[in-house]
């Protein structure tokens, strides 16, 4: 019998997560440590506390979900930093239920009739250096706030309404959750379906909404923080960012395809050939989101600097290293 012949790649990806439990599993992320979503000292007045996220009607789970909603196409230092800067007010304006539906419901614009109405009717943009709607011009308006709030794309406003009319004006995660629960009786393949629901919402999506779903599923990146597991089983998910495509390209064949679906099944793949209770006793053994968080922090050289990473602060030692992920040496990162 022939030994068995490990790729250059399948080494890169194993230095990788053993890199990953070695410096930040149980020191910046998982166990004894908050999540950044639960943290007022990084994401200001949109955290939410671990006791809140218990309540399957409660606000805190629509403030979670707006807050994670913010974290595209930017750098989480970015947007961590811009969730800080809004006071209270303002964050309770675009994360809290209550308010939006007294808002709607002070608003005369027919576009709020329906979740479907809305995403497709409401035209909030930014006209140059004001942001305005064709529907009812120059008419003060929550979503149009929202925009100047966000301060992002032009209909960026739209968000926290239309997560509102989707979910949280029909019953909310509750009556979203008892029909999952009765469609599928596989936790995984629940989770699955939930982000396919979640990303409804206008520019949300399947990345951002996985996001959402993965973290009140994935006990081990956020212990006593998971309300869904384990009826929900967020360990198959994959959150597909720039960072995890770019490691998913570099370590797959040149011709692979680049699609999400795709890298996200590469990752699904390589983790079903670890077992990564070989590198801690407490995950589980198969778990393609931790395997893609090991990706996406070793990858992620805003974070890294953040942290005071050795290999920022120093010249690393990239030969004993990965430089061909490294974002401390690789080129184009």
């Amino acid at each position: 019998m022939k030994p068995q012949v490990t790729s250059p790649s399948r080494k890169a990806l194993l230095r990788v997560i053993e890199w990953y439990f070695l410096r930040i599993y149980g020191r910046v992320e998982g166990p004894g440590t908050i999540p950044y979503y639960c943290d007022p000292k990084r994401v200001g007045h949109f955290a939410v506390s671990p006791k809140d996220l218990a309540s399957v009607d409660g606000p805190a789970l629509f403030r979670l979900f707006v807050a994670m909603a913010m974290f595209q196409a930017r750098r989480d230092v970015v947007i961590m930093s811009q969730q800080r800067s809004m006071s209270s007010q303002v964050a309770s304006a675009l994360t809290a239920p209550s308010r939006l539906k007294a808002s709607i419901a002070r608003n005369g614009c027919p576009k709020f009739f329906s979740a479907e109405e809305f995403d497709a009717g409401c035209d909030v943009g930014k006209q140059g250096k004001r942001v305005d709607c064709g529907c009812r011009p120059g008419v003060s308006c929550h979503v149009k706030d929202a925009t100047v709030a966000f301060n992002r794309l032009g209909d960026m406003g739209k968000l926290p309404t239309s997560a509102w009319l989707h979910f949280w004006k029909v019953g909310g995660p509750r009556r979203i959750l008892s029909e999952v629960f009765a469609q599928e009786p596989q936790p995984t393949k629940r989770a699955r379906l939930l982000v396919e629901k979640f990303s409804r919402v206008h520019r949300v999506g399947r990345k951002l909404a996985t996001m959402f779903v993965s973290a009140l599923s994935t006990p081990a990146l956020a212990p006593d923080c998971t309300p869904w597991f384990p009826e929900v089983d967020g360990n198959e998910l994959v959150i597909v960012d720039t960072h995890v495509a770019r490691a998913a390209d570099v370590l797959r064949a040149a011709n692979a395809s680049k699609t999400y679906e795709a890298r996200e099944r590469w990752v699904q793949v390589q983790a079903a050939r670890i077992d990564l209770q070989q590198f801690h006793p407490d995950v589980p053994s198969y778990s393609p989101r931790l395997v893609q968080q090991a990706l996406y922090a070793f990858c992620s050289k805003s974070n890294r600097e953040a942290r005071g990473d050795a290999c920022f602060r120093t010249d690393a030692p990239c030969a004993s290293c990965l430089p061909v992920l490294c974002p401390f040496a690789a080129p184009g990162c």
